[in-house]
This record gives structure tokens, C-alpha cells and sequence, in this order.
């Protein structure tokens, strides 16, 4: 038995040690050459201590005194000096003899993990940094926004009130031609104060942290489409709502996702007789659940759709249908913050289908309506 502790004391790749009461080694194996240098001749002709950090030390004589006591070490740690000049962590597990005055310790290089720990420290630090930096930036940004909002605002109140008062007071004595410059104003105005409140909902949601849970998507877009009906009175509109499967998400952001698509199908059709718009789901052959919105409006040029999600970056004239080129980029944006795409398939005249999924979607396209 001898013999074969022997040989497990000399092939072990921990670092296995006897060292005495007083301060020195008394035998240790050949891992110890190993990962410090050193020879076993040098190790134990001098104290422990002498290679041990100095930073260190005081730990350690503090640990080896409560082996002297009697007490076991189950986890200690301390730098070991190399003979190159650097130091390599060394984690401890001891066991003492009090009567022999010997310690019977086992020790195993973490260095890497050390450098490893030590790293992530470092990057949770430059983390930890950078997300304060990004909240006062996000802070700085609302402040500005609002701020952007009321200094834009102001003019923009007391232009629509000046042409108020001029085609009230002074209308009759104004010719056609002015009174159309006028009515150019406040359309104006009005669309400024709505690019304002889009821009403005654009960059609070962006901000607003995901709160996801389970969606009932079907009561969702019921209640969505409940109010969009002023937009639908007087109009044939035929609208077919499947019955859509819960999903997980943000419900108050998914809500805006959905009301900008249903209502860009809304106002994309005015121009047909018979306006059909379908919502509903479908999967893909990989599982995925994708979410769409098919009408038989204007539709649009296929060589076009990169720009369909960008800010300002709109298909159609205003003359021919109104909006700030918001909508769109706030869904991408949405869409994005939730793992999921979404993607659009059209032809000119002939209707859009939008399409999204919510977590991560795969290539999978569809045929537009």
C-alpha cells in the first residue's frame, strides 16, 4: 500500500505537500516543480513564507496557526512566487497532525480562473459604468424632449391661434387665394404638432422598459379595432379577425404594434370600394408564429419596402394619404426590443400584408394578398 501512495503522491496533478509546524516543507511532489519552477531542494530549504506574497502573508500565518490548533482548512487561497518572478494563485485544502506537528495540505493552481474572475469583474465594472452613463444620456434625452416639446409647441399654438383670429375677424376681406394660404398654415401646423407627438411616442417607447407577460392577442385587437370605428364610419369596410393565438409579450407596446398596422390598412384602403382587411397567424415550417395584417389597398412598389421602416421615410405622397413616417419604424422598434422581425409583401394597387414574429422568427417569407 505504501508503494501505491507513493506513486499517487508522485503522479497527482494537484500539489501535495507535508510541511512542518515550523514553517517549512518537509516532502512535496513533482507538481510542485511543475507549476512553480522552483526545484523540491529550493522549496524546502527555505520557509514557506519566503514564497508566499507578501500581501499574503499575514493570511497565511494566521491560517497555518488554527492548523497548529487543530482546526482544518477547507478553502484558502494565496499567491505563490514562480521562479520566473510572477505569482500563481494557489487554492488550499490542509489537514494537520497536532502530535506528528505536521500539516498535510493539498494545493491547486487557479491562476487562469483567477485572471478569469478577475476579468469579469472588470467588464461587470465597465458595465456597471456605462449602463449609469447610458440612464443619464436616456435622462438627458427626456429632459431635452420635453423640453423640445413645450419650446416647439409654443410657436406652433400661437401660429394656429393667429390664423384662427384672421379668418375669424378678417376672413371676408380676404380673396380666395389667402384664405387658401391660410388653410395651408394650419394643415401645417396641424401636421407639425402630430410629427411632434410621434417623434415624442417614439422616443418614450424606446425607452420603456419590456414588461412581457401572457397577451390575449384576440381581445387586444377587438379592442383595437372598437376604436378605430370613427375612422371607419361611412366606408365599407370588411374586416375578418381571426382568432389569434396568446403570445408573450409587452401588451401596452404589442397594442401599439398592432394599432399602427391596423391602422395603416385603414387609411391604405380609403381609396378602394369595398375595403377588406384580415388579421390573423399562421406558422412556419421551423414553428415559428408570425402575426399579419393583409388588406387590398394602394399597396406599394416592392422595390421600395427597405425604406419602410426607417424614420420619415414614407411611399406615398402626403396629398395622397396624411401621416408623419413614424408609425412604421416605431413597430420595427417594438418588434426589435422583442427578439422578433417583421417584414412586408406588396405590389402596386393590389394591396400590403405585413407579417412579424416575436421571438426571433426565422427566413420564412409569405405571398402578399
Amino acid at each position: 500500500m505504501t508503494g501505491e501512495a507513493d506513486r499517487l503522491f508522485a503522479l497527482s496533478i494537484d500539489m501535495l505537500c507535508i510541511a512542518g509546524f515550523d514553517g517549512y516543507f518537509k516532502k512535496l511532489n513533482p507538481a510542485w516543480s511543475a507549476t512553480v519552477g522552483f526545484s523540491e531542494e529550493e522549496l524546502t530549504s527555505r520557509p514557506y513564507l519566503d514564497f508566499v506574497h507578501p500581501e499574503d502573508r499575514a493570511a497565511t500565518i494566521a491560517e497555518a496557526t488554527k492548523l497548529s490548533r487543530g482546526v482544518d482548512t477547507i478553502h484558502f487561497e494565496n499567491r505563490y512566487a514562480c521562479k520566473d518572478g510572477s505569482y500563481k494563485w494557489l487554492a488550499w485544502t490542509a489537514r494537520q497532525s497536532v502530535s506528528e506537528q505536521l500539516i498535510f495540505a493539498v494545493a491547486r493552481d487557479m491562476t487562469a480562473q483567477k485572471r478569469t474572475e478577475e476579468e469579469v469583474t472588470r467588464l461587470n465594472a465597465a458595465l456597471a459604468e456605462r449602463l449609469a452613463e447610458v440612464e443619464a444620456t436616456n435622462k438627458g434625452l427626456e429632459a431635452f424632449s420635453y423640453s423640445v416639446s413645450h419650446d416647439l409647441r409654443a410657436p406652433l399654438r400661437g401660429i394656429d391661434g393667429f390664423v384662427h383670429l384672421l379668418v375669424e375677424e378678417h376672413g371676408q376681406k380676404l380673396d380666395a387665394g389667402a384664405r387658401r394660404y391660410l388653410e395651408i398654415i394650419a394643415s401645417n401646423v396641424r401636421t407639425m404638432g402630430l410629427l411632434i407627438d410621434d417623434l415624442l411616442e417614439f422616443s418614450r417607447l424606446g425607452r420603456q422598459p419590456l414588461r412581457k407577460g401572457a397577451v390575449d392577442t384576440t381581445k387586444l385587437v377587438r379592442r383595437i379595432l372598437e376604436l378605430q370605428q370613427h375612422t371607419m364610419e361611412h366606408r365599407r369596410i370588411e374586416v375578418r379577425l381571426d382568432d389569434l393565438p396568446e403570445c408573450q409579450g409587452d401588451e401596452s407596446l404589442l397594442e401599439h404594434v398592432f394599432a399602427n398596422l391596423i391602422g395603416n390598412a385603414i387609411k391604405y384602403t380609403q381609396r378602394v370600394e369595398v375595403a377588406r382587411i384580415e388579421i390573423g397567424s399562421q406558422s412556419t415550417d421551423q414553428g415559428d408564429l408570425v402575426y399579419y395584417i393583409r388588406d387590398n389597398g394602394a399597396g406599394f412598389d416592392m422595390r421600395y419596402a427597405g425604406k419602410l421602416f426607417g424614420v420619415f421615410q414614407r411611399l406615398h405622397r402626403t396629398d395622397e394619404f396624411e401621416g408623419t413616417g413614424i408609425g412604421l419604424a416605431l413597430v420595427q422598434e417594438i418588434i426589435n426590443r422583442h427578439g422578433g422581425r417583421v417584414w412586408a409583401e406588396a405590389a402596386v394597387g393590389k394591396g400590403a400584408t405585413f407579417f412579424f414574429t416575436l421571438s426571433g422568427g426565422s427566413q420564412w417569407q409569405a405571398t402578399a394578398a
